[in-house]
């Protein structure tokens, strides 16, 4: 009575158990050499494993070994780099980020920026909570940046006058930071309403 091996050897075995568990479950060296003598234990008496298959299974083992390593070293020094990009981004806690925004809440600010001399200027804002707008006004000579936010509001532009003419003017959101914290996309800057923001999406930061 012949014994069925069904071809399978103990670096195939090592390769399909690790497909089958995931990157990070590679058999260990114990494991493998059960593997191995299972195989020798079930090998057709008459049609023996070649020597030759051992040590080039072995050697399948070795790379195996190798892989797993390089995989624990590079999983380790990117939780280094997290870690570290963390506590550089922590010091940031309290300045304001320039986001392209048009949310604001509590503590955040809104800069504007006529494109030339101007008599007034109207900031529209819009309630999040019931969908009123309102609107704030600046006369030449006061500051143009609007910080007395008291809610949630949707930033929806300004208008600006020059002897009853039209002047351009834009908006620049800052929003105060809050708090960091890691997820999917990296390091994320968290605002005062809870929105979270990448670094790789902030425009610029200030005091």
């Amino acid at each position: 009575m012949s014994t069925d091996t069904t071809g399978v050897t103990a670096a195939s075995a090592a390769s399909t158990t690790a497909s089958s568990t995931g990157s990070n479950a590679l058999i260990s060296d114990t494991e493998f050499l059960q593997i191995l003598i299972a195989q020798l234990q079930n090998q057709d008496p008459l049609n023996p494993t070649d020597a030759n298959q051992f040590v080039t299974e072995l050697a399948q083992m070795t790379q195996v070994q190798s892989l797993q390593s390089m995989q624990t070293s590079l999983s380790s020094l990117s939780t280094s780099l997290g870690i570290g990009s963390m506590s550089q981004w922590a010091s940031a806690v309290g300045d304001y980020m320039q986001v392209n925004d048009t949310s604001i809440s509590q503590g955040d600010e809104v800069v504007l920026s006529p494109s030339g001399g101007y008599d007034q200027i109207t900031l529209n804002l819009q309630n999040k909570s019931d969908g009123s707008t309102s609107q704030v006004t600046f006369n030449q000579g006061d500051s143009l940046v609007y910080s007395d936010t008291d809610g949630n509001y949707t930033v929806q532009g300004a208008t600006a006058t020059l002897n009853g003419q039209a002047v351009t003017c834009t908006t620049q959101v800052y929003r105060a930071i809050t708090g960091v914290q890691s997820g999917s996309s990296g390091v994320m800057l968290v605002a005062g309403d809870g929105t979270t923001y990448a670094t790789s999406a902030i425009i610029g930061l200030t005091k």
